[in-house]
């Protein structure tokens, strides 16, 4: 198939960059799954594209559950490292939705600078 016209080929890269965009999206509905089961440990972050965040969760989680696991007043230390971890925790349940598609967005950003590096 040969894209002599401009036109022709920008309608077929937009329906392209749709058509994987729609493949790959994130669901808000799934990503709560992780959330509920496993939010300590960021796992919904991971599957929403947002490593930084699920890291930070997960050593937080960790750092945490050292804490309560030792003697003496470690385990106060667990609680007051706690607060912010239920923070973002309960942060990220009402921003769930808007993550999905903020992660939608960044792909389909992506492979529009991809579509337009590559134009002659």
């Amino acid at each position: 198939m040969s894209y002599d016209q401009p036109i022709d080929r920008a309608i077929h890269n937009r329906d392209l960059i749709d058509d994987t965009v729609f493949a790959a999206r994130r669901s808000g509905l799934v990503a709560y799954l992780p959330w509920f089961f496993l939010g300590g440990l960021g796992v919904h972050n991971f599957c929403l594209r947002r490593p930084k965040a699920g890291g930070l969760q997960m050593a937080g989680t960790l750092f945490i559950y050292c804490t309560y696991a030792s003697d003496g007043v470690r385990p106060l230390i667990g609680l007051v490292a706690g607060i912010p971890l239920g923070i973002s925790l309960f942060v990220d349940m009402l921003r769930i939705p808007a993550f999905a598609l903020s992660c939608s967005e960044r792909l389909r950003a992506g492979l529009e600078d991809g579509m337009n590096g590559t134009d002659d």
